[in-house]
């Protein structure tokens, strides 16, 4: 049986009321949900107490998720809401590099990410971003930190949308490629800047 269909399996039982399927999917997800929340904010606390408020809405509204779609961006979807609303509620959080590009961890980690590597993972690109310099670091603040959108990149670079687009992409790549090399024990072969 195929992942997907272990899965589709898992969450059909856990709706029927299969606390015990529920349990497995919550462990299979939780490191993925975990550290969805963890590079957004500064305190790991609060990213595990929303991480497990995030479970206990999902087990809440299992009626609503769909068994034939993979359950890991539903569940971050959930746990991105809870966000929302914890920094509705706590404005003076304090917003730090962790932010500057909170989508690589969504795009760039593995979602079924072993719990054990996931304080390996998020120290890596720690690292990686620790490095970036001049441009790179203001042209991702400006687009993760200050939520500008390409096209208000483009105006204040006076450039090109699709230009600033491939930008961010390359970046995205060479951060990428720093945290996969980190992991592994080996420098990387490019460094951000």
């Amino acid at each position: 049986m195929s992942p997907a269909d272990e899965e589709s399996r898992l969450i059909r039982a856990a709706q029927n009321g299969d606390i015990s399927a529920f349990a497995t999917l919550v462990q299979r997800h939780h490191a993925g949900v975990r550290a969805c929340l963890a590079v957004r904010l500064s305190n790991s606390h609060d990213a595990e107490d929303l991480a497990q408020e995030a479970f206990v809405t999902a087990f809440r509204k299992l009626s609503d998720c769909d068994p034939d779609r993979p359950m890991g961006p539903w569940l971050r979807g959930i746990a991105m809401n809870l966000l929302a609303n914890h920094r509705r509620k706590f404005r003076a959080l304090p917003i730090g590099l962790n932010e500057e590009l909170q989508t690589l961890i969504d795009s760039g980690l593995p979602s079924h990410l072993p719990a054990e590597r996931e304080s390996a993972a998020l120290e890596a690109l720690r690292d990686c971003l620790e490095h970036l310099e001049g441009p790179s670091r203001l042209l991702l603040q400006a687009r993760y930190s200050e939520g500008m959108s390409l096209d208000e990149l483009a105006q204040r670079l006076q450039r090109k949308t699709s230009a600033v687009s491939m930008q961010l992409h390359r970046l995205r790549v060479v951060i990428g490629d720093c945290v996969e090399a980190t992991l592994r024990g080996t420098p990387p072969t490019t460094t951000p800047s």
